[in-house]
């Protein structure tokens, strides 16, 4: 008897590039980790990253890589650069891995899934360090980097994630201005 099928799902955003976050996706090591948890499919959004950016591991353009791994990784992979839809990938994937935007967070958080949020950190102000790492506190999602993902989604996988309240959208404006130094009002 065969496993059911088991998706992965990265995201990077529609406004930012994130190429670090695309490249360590795309990492053997990160690959066979992924397969090892029985992850059979791995959708990459990989948003504003140019196709040709050379952050792959062997320097290659993205379509290239992808073209070269779906030969050699157990994983069916797939990229995409946007979908009007991705509330549907996010809610038929088994594990999201995505950039520290707030509306992929509350998204993910929505949708009740195995969250890992990596930062990106060539952003200024670091704000998104500062979600992540909190959010990660009260127990809603495991914070990663792109040097960590196979350990961070290890930790996914065996994480009890608090479940975000349906008035979650009120109590994540309150994390997200708390983070950002914002005093409340009244």
């Amino acid at each position: 008897m065969s496993l059911p099928p088991k998706t992965a799902l990265i995201t990077v955003g529609a406004t930012a590039p994130f190429p670090a976050l695309i490249s360590a996706s795309l990492a053997p090591a990160f690959l066979s980790t992924l397969s090892s948890l029985g992850y059979t499919h791995l959708l990459i959004q990989h948003g504003l990253t140019p196709t040709n950016f050379g952050g792959t591991p062997s320097g290659q353009s993205l379509l290239s890589s992808l073209t070269n791994l779906s030969t050699t990784s157990p994983l069916k992979i797939t990229a995409f650069d946007f979908t009007p839809n991705l509330s549907s990938e996010i809610a038929t994937s088994d594990l999201i891995i995505s950039h520290a935007g707030s509306g992929s967070i509350l998204e993910a958080l929505r949708h009740v899934k195995r969250l890992v949020v990596v930062p990106n950190e060539d952003l200024m102000d670091n704000h998104q360090k500062e979600l992540a790492g909190e959010l990660e506190a009260q127990g809603y999602l495991i914070e990663g980097r792109v040097d960590n993902l196979p350990e961070a989604i290890k930790k996914a996988e065996r994480a009890t994630f608090k479940h975000f309240p349906r008035s979650g959208s009120e109590v994540f404006g309150r994390i997200v201005e708390e983070e950002l130094g914002f005093e409340a009002e009244g």
